[in-house]
């Protein structure tokens, strides 16, 4: 692999006197890139020529104008070049005109036995401290950079005062871009009142770790803007800070209030519907039973069609109140340890009794474990078993239901004989897809127990059976004892 090895820095040497030439060129080649000039005016062209030159060595002695001249005329174009002035005869004035002018370094040659190793060393340390401070420049403008291209309000605090604040903070705090915000405190641009009080102040002057929302008033207006305070302690400019973020979270309070009001309606339509629908349902359900004994068989058959589909009427109000019910804030739910077998035993015995023609094979005994759910885990077997029955082609269905435990999961299967699911919709019939529940595919009891088991971290898949038909897998956390679900 090839040696890349770095530049040797350049310098421009100035001095009319041909000794001190040769001396700088013997002893400066070695460590440096040397270009030397007799005149200002040649150092000055040099300099317009030259990208790259990052000292200037002078003598103070030169032809028509002196180094300081020189200097103060470098100054103009180059701010912060280092630049050495050296003389063999030095006085305090010379000296005071050299330091007016931001002389990097002053040197009187005759006071050092090693003179030119003192030069050397000068222009290292001159050259080292310019890249220093252009790098931290560089790093100061970079980070000015981000902070007004971030999204939220970012103000930087250092003991109690205001470093610096982003165009995003001053609009949330109504502050004009005119006003200097630098060592103000910050409750000077956020008035403490009995929404944002002098806790709130301490607690983001500490710098610990600190999440809130407030609603704080914008300055110059009578508007309060609702907002999301976060700190953390941080270094800035090599010194302790505190970094605030101010999130505007105005529209985020405002559709959080148009969902809850939504989810409201949401659920008194679900009541009235399902108290309405579920009657008029037991009203057919009664009236048809009492037309059992005028039919013939014929009109049996077609009677048994309608008690069916009562009954998946019924069934269909109950899941609907659970999906509302599961939808809740849009939180995930807090679990709990539920015994999954009572509940599978439970649901496998309801649809025995709905489902007289069908044959429900269950393991001999399930085990007595809990698993971290709630207690909408009834309704993520009751559909899973409904879909089993419902969708099957044959007239006695069979189902196998099968629950097993391992040390930290509980894996329950539900298989049927039926026709089966093709591979490209095992994940349709959940609302997977980008269609979701608009996928001709899904259901919404299939969707509502994807939506359930994915809140209670578990998995739930399709597999295909042997010889046909489809296994519904459920795996779920076990809460072993002493666990507490989360």
């Amino acid at each position: 692999m090839e040696n890349l090895t770095a530049e040797p820095p350049h310098v421009l040497a100035v001095t009319a006197d041909p000794t001190v030439t040769q001396q700088l060129s013997d002893q400066l080649n070695e460590e440096f890139q040397l270009t030397s000039v007799q005149t200002a005016n040649a150092a000055l062209a040099t300099l317009d020529e030259t990208s790259d030159m990052q000292c200037i060595v002078s003598d103070y002695e030169l032809p028509e104008v002196d180094g300081i001249s020189l200097l103060e005329t470098v100054r103009v174009q180059h701010p912060n070049l280092p630049f050495i002035i050296f003389t063999g005869k030095g006085s305090e004035a010379v000296a005071s005109r050299a330091i007016h002018a931001r002389v990097t370094d002053y040197l009187i040659m005759d006071r050092f036995d090693n003179q030119w190793n003192r030069v050397i060393e000068l222009i290292k340390q001159a050259i080292e401290f310019h890249q220093a401070r252009s790098n931290l420049t560089d790093m100061g403008v970079r980070l000015q950079n981000i902070l007004q291209a971030f999204p939220d309000g970012v103000v930087i605090l250092q003991d109690n005062s205001i470093e610096s604040a982003n165009q995003k903070a001053r609009d949330i705090l109504g502050i004009g871009a005119s006003v200097d915000l630098v060592g103000s405190s910050l409750d000077n641009i956020i008035p403490t009142d009995n929404t944002f009080s002098e806790n709130n102040l301490s607690a983001i002057s500490s710098g610990e770790l600190y999440i809130d929302r407030v609603e704080i008033d914008s300055l110059g207006t009578s508007l309060k803007s609702a907002v999301e305070l976060t700190t953390a302690r941080i270094n800035w400019g090599q010194a302790p800070a505190v970094l605030l973020i101010i999130e505007d979270i105005s529209q985020r309070k405002t559709s959080e209030r148009a969902l809850a009001r939504a989810n409201e309606q949401l659920r008194v339509v679900n009541r009235v519907t399902r108290h309405d629908i579920r009657n008029d349902m037991t009203v057919i359900a009664g009236w048809s039973g009492e037309l059992s004994s005028h039919l013939d068989d014929e009109g049996q058959a077609i009677l048994d069609r309608i008690q069916k589909t009562v009954e998946c009427v019924t069934d269909l109000t109950t899941t609907v109140h659970d999906f509302i019910e599961a939808l809740g804030t849009g939180q995930r739910p807090k679990l709990e340890p539920t015994a999954v077998c009572d509940t599978l035993d439970s649901e496998v015995a309801k649809c025995r009794s709905m489902y007289p023609k069908a044959t429900f094979q269950v393991d001999d005994e399930f085990p007595d474990i809990s698993v971290q759910a709630n207690d909408l885990l009834s309704s993520v077997f009751r559909n899973i078993l409904n879909n089993a029955v419902q969708h099957n082609h044959n007239e006695n269905p069979v189902i196998e239901v099968g629950c097993r435990a391992t040390d930290g999961m509980v894996r329950i299967s539900v298989a049927d004989d039926g026709s089966g699911i093709p591979d490209g919709q095992k994940d349709s019939v959940f609302g997977r897809d980008q269609d979701g529940l608009d996928d001709p595919a899904a259901g919404l009891g299939l969707y509502l127990v994807n939506q359930l088991v994915d809140g209670y971290n578990g998995e739930v898949w399709v597999e295909d059976n042997e010889p046909a038909g489809s296994v519904f897998v459920v795996e779920l956390n076990r809460t072993h004892e002493g666990q507490i679900a989360g």
